[in-house]
Formats: structure tokens, sequence, C-alpha cells
């Protein structure tokens, strides 16, 4: 009997024993093992707040428009719109015209020396000086800057985008009292002769003209012929007419046309129509020639001063007042 409870009380201790270890062996592997991961989404969600937003294209949108040209400030030009099959290209807009204001005057400031004639010798030796001078390296320097500045074309599209005339002559000659002196330039006329402008307008009431280009011969031209139709055979007034080639390669090329230029120029201009061969920078600046295109009328008195200029091809006005001018101008020599 007493056998028999003790077995009974061992196995009831044994199966209590493998309860518990039953419960805790299964909270054992609760705790252990891996579980669902129900955190996933909340931490894409975290990833994706971590990581730069990237907006996701919306069907909705619009397509961008292009901007809206602006419309230019007061004195600018309109935009120009050129098309090159279906593609659209804006040409930029045009550089302001270099010009003078009319009326102003124009040359130097004191009477202008006779041009000096150096040797070859010491001309090779000033420029073996200019080469070792630091002071003309950056004169040099600054020229070509300058030079590379200006497009090759900028005159010829100055001519296409304002026309062949940058203004119309005052009708009123500059005071004597603000009136500039004319600059020298030496030129070789037709006759075979070297001789100075200055010294050639000096003692007469002087028509001068300036062209460097063939096309701009037909302005000059239109000066010179309402000139002469009044003036023509009176000695106290004169037509001075200056061909100036300042490229090298072209100067070649005019010097073999010049028996045409001869039978080109009536026979009683060609001791005062000067050719001259080389740069003329100091020239236009002083006498205010801003496109070489063009070609420049200057009124000069008996004592070398401009006293009047115009440019382009004459209009009617201007050839009016170029002759009274002309006419006042001889009155006050008197």
């Amino acid at each position: 009997m007493h056998s028999l409870l003790g077995l009974s009380l061992r196995l009831s201790r044994t199966g209590a024993a493998r309860h518990q270890l039953y419960h805790v062996s299964r909270s054992l592997n609760t705790k252990g093992s891996v579980q669902p991961n129900t955190a996933t989404p909340a931490t894409k969600a975290d990833d994706s707040a971590q990581a730069p937003a990237t907006e996701s294209p919306s069907t909705d949108e619009k397509p961008p428009q292009p901007s809206p040209t602006k419309a230019p400030h007061a004195g600018e030009p309109e935009e120009k719109i050129e098309y090159i099959g279906n593609t659209r290209f804006p040409r930029p807009r045009p550089k302001p015209r270099r010009t003078i204001t009319p009326g102003d005057a124009v040359g130097l400031d004191a009477p202008a020396g006779k041009v000096e004639h150096t040797p070859l010798k010491a001309q090779l030796e000033q420029k073996w000086r200019d080469v070792l001078s630091p002071e003309k390296n950056l004169e040099s320097r600054a020229k070509i800057i300058r030079e590379i500045g200006e497009s090759h074309f900028q005159n010829i599209l100055d001519l296409r985008n304002n026309g062949d005339k940058l203004f119309e002559a005052p009708a009123h000659l500059i005071p004597a009292i603000k009136a500039k002196f004319l600059p020298n330039l030496e030129g070789k006329t037709l006759t075979g002769a070297n001789i100075d402008i200055v010294d050639l307008c000096r003692g007469k009431t002087t028509l001068l003209t300036v062209e460097f280009v063939k096309f701009a011969e037909k302005h000059t031209r239109s000066f010179i012929n309402v000139f002469e139709a009044t003036y023509m055979g009176n000695p106290k007034v004169q037509v001075v007419q200056v061909n100036i080639e300042e490229n090298w390669a072209k100067a070649a090329v005019l010097r073999m046309c010049m028996p045409y230029v001869r039978r080109a120029i009536p026979k009683h201009r060609h001791s005062t129509y000067l050719v001259h061969y080389g740069g003329v920078e100091s020239l236009r600046s002083n006498l205010g020639i801003a496109n070489p295109l063009i070609g420049y009328a200057f009124l000069v008195d008996s004592k070398t001063r401009v006293r009047w200029y115009a440019n382009g091809e004459a209009v009617q006005s201007e050839g009016i007042n170029m002759i009274s001018l002309t006419r006042e101008l001889m009155r006050k020599a008197k």
C-alpha cells in the first residue's frame, strides 16, 4: 500500500515537473524564436524619411513653357528673331553705334606741325628701342586687347543695322573760338608730288573729303558734285580729296590701279587728290571717324580749323547748308 502511494506520488511529481518543464521550454522557445517582421513597414517608413524625397512625375503637370521675351528698355533695339528651318534663333542685339555728337568740335587743340620724314635706319633703331621698352610693350598689349575686343565685322554689322549715315550735319558752323585744327597727314597726289594736307588747305576755304574704301566714294562724290556746281573755278575755294588705304595688301593693289584712278578723277583735281598708305588711327580718332566704311566731308577754313562736317551720302538740306556755310567762311576770310 505504501509502495503504491509512493509510486503515485512520484508519478504525480514527475508529471507536474514535466508539465512545468513544458511551459518553461515553450516560453523560452517563444522568446528566442524569430518573430515575423511586423516592423518592416515602419522601418521602411523611417528609411524613406531619412532618404531624400523624390517626387514621382505627375501626369497632371503641364510641360515647361518657354520664358517670355523680356521687353527691351527704353532706347534699346527690339530683339530680332531668325528662323533656320523650324528652329528659332534670336539674333543678338547690335551694339550701340559709335559716333560723335553733331556740332561738337573735332581735330587738334593746336595747329598741326609738319610731317617729319625719318630715315629708314632711324626707323629701325627706334623700332628696336620700342621692343626693349616696357612702356611701349604695355602700349602694344593694350592696343592688341582693344582690337581683339572689337569684332572684325562690327563696321559691316553697323551698316546693316543702322544704315550708311551716322547723323545729319548741323546747319551752322562750329564757332571759331571753339573750332579745333585739322590733323596733318602726308599723301601723294595724282601728279606724283608728296604734300601735307595742312599745307594744302592753308589759305583757302576747303571742302576736305576722306574715304577708306570704294563703297565710300559715292558718299564723298555727293558732296563734291554739289560743291563744284557752285564754286568750281573760284580761286578762293578748293576741293581736297584724300584716299586712305591702311591695309598693306590692299595698298599694293591700289598702287597698281593708280592709272585707273587718274582717268576717273577730273584733271583739274589731280593736284588736290591725295593717296595715303598706312595706318591713320590718330587721324580717325581726332576727326571722329567712327566707321571707315562711310565717307566723310569737312569744311576747313583758311586757318586750317574744322568748322563743319558731315558723313554718308549728302541729303538735300546738307548740300544747301554746305553752300551757304562756305559762302560765310569766304566772307569771314577777307
